[in-house]
């Protein structure tokens, strides 16, 4: 008579355990296989390339800074002594086209001065000095040098500075213009490089610009005499050279590749 073989009896805890072990088995299995697909479609081929664009031009736009320094004891004469000098030097560039608009307060201190007396190796109170500031613009640099004799005429005798540059529009229609030329080329460095490699260009990835714009400048320090003294000599003349602006628009572009 054969031997009965007593049935082996299957718990909860065995029954878990048997499809614990098939679930991780087939994720073992199929794991591999979702990963490769994953990297194959994210893989991509990325060209990057820059370029810019130049261009001198000449400015049209000048700035300058007139100041009227007064001395003395009385800080209310001083007051309308120098009122009245900064009226005429802004009548002064009014008669010559510049807009009321166009000039503008930028300074104004009153303050004691001292001077240092060597022999007594102090410093000695001479009472107050004030100071005074336009700013002008004009949009004709033509008149740089008018303006700067008219003003010192009006009797400015501190000229702190002179600057050219653009003027809103000339600057933005310049620069705009670099932007395509410059884009036109970065796409092109990149059409020109893909040849070489032996791939195409699929797409445009990314593209961005950078900005440079420098000014030319002329920078005058006027400290003369007060042009309303008696014996004061009549300025010359005076000869200003603009020079030019250099604008430049500077691009950077990224491509997508394939072959």
């Amino acid at each position: 008579m054969a031997e009965k073989v007593p049935a082996v009896e299957t718990g909860p805890i065995a029954l878990a355990l048997i499809v614990a072990a098939l679930l991780f088995s087939g994720a073992f299995y199929f794991a591999p296989q979702k990963a490769i697909i994953s990297s194959t479609q994210d893989a991509r081929h990325m060209l990057s390339v820059s370029a810019d664009s130049q261009k001198e031009i000449a400015p049209d736009k000048v700035e300058m800074t007139f100041s009227v320094v007064s001395r003395g004891q009385d800080p209310a004469a001083m007051q309308t002594e120098n009122d009245a000098k900064l009226r005429a030097i802004k009548d002064s560039l009014m008669q010559l086209g510049i807009p009321s608009s166009n000039i503008q307060t930028v300074g104004y201190s009153l303050d004691r001065y001292q001077e240092y007396n060597k022999t007594s190796a102090v410093y000695e109170d001479k009472g107050y000095q004030l100071y005074n500031s336009l700013r002008v613009v004009s949009y004709d640099v033509s008149q740089a040098g008018t303006m700067l004799k008219s003003a010192v005429a009006g009797g400015a005798n501190d000229v702190s500075g002179i600057s050219f540059g653009l003027s809103d529009k000339l600057r933005d229609s310049t620069y705009n213009a670099l932007l395509q030329t410059a884009s036109a080329q970065a796409k092109a460095k990149a059409q020109s490089m893909a040849t070489a490699a032996g791939v195409s260009i699929t797409a445009l990835s990314s593209m961005n610009e950078g900005y440079s714009y420098y000014s030319a400048k002329s920078n005058v320090n006027y400290r003369g005499m007060d042009s309303s003294a008696a014996g004061a000599v009549p300025s010359p003349e005076i000869s200003v050279s603009a020079g030019t602006v250099m604008v430049t628009a500077q691009v950077s572009a990224t491509y997508e590749v394939a072959g």
